[in-house]
C-alpha cells in the first residue's frame, strides 16, 4: 500500500474516532435531557393531582366517582400523552384518566413496593412493546393508602432518538466519504515534491550524471526541507564522485612516473657492457622510486583509513603534542631553527594519533620548503572557544595562484623539488582531512620569499558538568 493511501486511511480513521466520540456524546446528552424532561413532567403532574385532594373532603367510604371527578382534565396537561390512574394495595385500578380508555398503565412489583413503602419511584415499563415512563407515589384518601400512577409514553422520545441516530450515522458516513476524497487530494498534492524527488533519484540512479537536482520551488516546510536536503546530498555526492575521479587520475599519474623510471632502469640493467658505476646509478634510481611509491601508497592507505574509520573522542592536550613533535623533528631540521612560540593551555576532543600526524605533516612540509638558516616556529593560542595551532616558517613561500589549491591531493607547487625531497603530494591533504574530522579547518597565508604560515583551528573540549 502506498504512503498516500496509508496517510489518507490514518487521517480517516482518526476523523472517524473523533466523530464517533462526538456523536456518542451528543446522543447521550440528548437522551438524558429528553428523559429528564419526561421525569420532570411526571413529577409536576403528580404534584397537581396530589394537590387536587388537599384538604381531603371525601366522605367515607371513599367515593371513587368523586375521586374521578376531582382528577384534572387531560387537557389541563401540556400533552395528551399524560396518563393517570389510582390503584389500591391489591394492585386493582380504582380510578384512571379518561384518555386511558379501556387500557391501564403498566406497573411492576418494584414500583408497587416502593409506593407502598411511602416513597416515589420512576421506571420505564413496556406496554405492548411501547415504552412508558411511569412514576408511582402514595396518596392517602380517608385514611386509606392508594398508589398514584402518572405515566407518559416514550414513543415520541424514541422516535426523536431514532431520527437522531440515523442523522448522526448519515453525517458520520458522509463526513468520512468527503474526508477520504479531500484527504486523497490533499495528500497527493502534499506528496508531489516527494514523487519529484523519487523520479529524480531514479533518473540519477540510472545514469552516471549527478548534475540533476530537484529544484523545489514550494514553501519551506518539511517537504521543502527534504527536497533541499536531497539536493545538498546529491551535490555532496557529485563533489565526492568528482574528487574520487580526480583522485584516481592523480594517483595513476603519480604512480605511472615511478613505474616508468623503474621499468627504464630495469631495461638498462638487462643490457650488456654496463659499467659498475652505471649499474649502481640505476639501482639507486630504482630504490628512490620504490621509496617514493611506498610513501604514496602509505599516504593513500592513511587517507582511506581516515575516511573509513570514526575518530576517537579522547581529551588531547595540544601542548604535549607540540613538545613531542619538536623532539621528533629536531634531528630532521638540520641547520634550521626549530622553536616553540606561544604555548597556551588547550585541550581538544579527538584522536591523539591523528592530531599528531597532522602536526607532523605540517612540520615536515615546513622543513621540506625551508633553507638552511631558516626558522620554523610552532605556536598554540586560544580564543572564543577555539584552539589555534600554527606552524610558520621563513622559507621560500608560495605564489598567490597556488594558495587556493595547496591543500588538494597530489597538488605540488614545485614538482621537481617534491620528487627530490620524497614528498607524495598528500601530506597537506591529510592535514585538511584530519582537521575537518575534528570540526576544524586549515588556513594558509604565504608570501614568496618570506615564508608561509599554516593555521589549524580546532574547537576546544568542553568541560563536563
Amino acid at each position: 500500500m502506498s504512503i498516500r493511501w496509508r496517510l489518507t486511511l490514518r487521517f480517516v480513521l482518526i476523523l472517524f474516532c473523533i466523530l464517533l466520540l462526538a456523536g456518542y456524546t451528543v446522543y447521550t446528552i440528548l437522551e438524558n435531557n429528553l428523559h429528564s424532561q419526561v421525569d420532570e413532567t411526571l413529577r409536576r403532574h403528580s404534584v397537581l393531582v396530589q394537590k387536587a385532594f388537599e384538604p381531603a373532603s371525601l366522605a367515607e367510604p371513599v367515593d371513587f366517582q368523586a375521586v374521578q371527578a376531582r382528577l384534572p382534565r387531560v387537557s389541563d396537561f401540556a400533552s395528551p400523552g399524560i396518563y393517570i390512574q389510582f390503584i389500591d394495595r391489591a394492585g386493582r385500578v380504582v380510578v384512571k384518566s379518561s384518555n386511558l380508555g379501556d387500557l391501564e398503565l403498566p406497573r411492576t412489583e418494584s414500583l408497587i413496593a416502593a409506593g407502598l413503602a411511602g416513597g416515589t419511584a420512576i421506571e420505564t415499563v413496556l406496554s405492548e412493546e411501547t415504552p412508558i415512563r411511569v412514576m408511582v407515589s402514595p396518596v392517602t384518601l380517608m385514611g386509606e393508602t392508594f398508589l398514584l400512577e402518572v405515566g407518559q409514553s416514550l414513543a415520541q422520545v424514541e422516535r426523536t432518538l431514532a431520527q437522531t441516530r440515523l442523522a448522526l450515522v448519515a453525517s458520520i458516513l458522509g463526513a468520512l466519504l468527503l474526508a477520504t476524497l479531500l484527504g486523497m487530494i490533499t495528500v497527493r498534492s502534499a506528496l508531489a515534491p516527494v514523487r519529484q524527488i523519487t523520479r529524480t533519484a531514479r533518473e540519477i540512479g540510472g545514469s552516471p550524471d549527478l548534475g540533476r537536482r530537484v529544484d523545489y520551488k514550494g514553501p519551506t516546510d518539511d517537504i521543502g526541507e527534504l527536497a533541499t536536503t536531497f539536493d545538498s546530498m546529491i551535490a555532496r555526492l557529485d563533489s565526492v564522485f568528482q574528487s574520487h575521479q580526480r583522485f584516481i587520475a592523480d594517483a595513476s599519474h603519480e604512480l605511472r612516473g615511478p613505474l616508468t623510471v623503474i621499468r627504464g632502469n630495469l631495461d638498462l640493467l638487462k643490457k650488456k657492457g654496463l659499467s659498475a658505476r652505471e649499474r649502481e646509478e640505476s639501482m639507486r634510481a630504482i630504490n628512490g622510486e620504490v621509496a617514493r611509491m611506498s610513501a604514496i601508497v602509505a599516504d593513500l592507505m592513511q587517507l582511506a583509513e581516515l575516511e573509513g574509520q570514526p575518530r576517537a573522542t579522547e581529551a588531547v592536550p595540544l601542548a604535549d603534542l607540540i613538545e613531542r613533535e619538536v623532539e621528533r623533528a629536531y634531528p630532521l631540521a638540520t641547520h634550521r631553527q626549530l622553536r616553540i612560540g606561544r604555548k597556551a593551555k588547550a585541550v581538544v576532543s579527538g584522536d591523539a594519533e591523528r592530531l599528531r600526524r597532522l602536526l607532523s605533516n605540517l612540520v615536515d612540509n615546513a622543513i621540506r620548503y625551508t633553507r638552511e638558516g631558516d626558522t620554523i616556529t610552532i605556536s598554540l593560542d586560544t580564543a572564543n572557544g577555539q584552539a589555534y595551532l600554527e606552524v610558520a616558517d621563513t622559507g621560500i613561500g608560495i605564489e598567490p595562484e597556488h594558495l587556493p589549491h595547496i591543500l588538494e591531493r597530489f597538488y605540488r607547487v614545485d614538482r621537481a623539488r617534491s620528487r627530490q625531497s620524497g614528498g607524495s603530494g598528500l601530506g597537506l591533504a591529510i592535514v585538511k582531512e584530519i582537521a575537518e574530522q575534528h570540526g576544524g579547518e586549515v588556513t594558509v597565508a604565504s608570501q614568496p620569499g618570506k615564508g608561509s604560515r599554516f593555521t589549524v583551528r580546532l574547537p576546544l573540549r568542553s568541560e563536563p558538568g
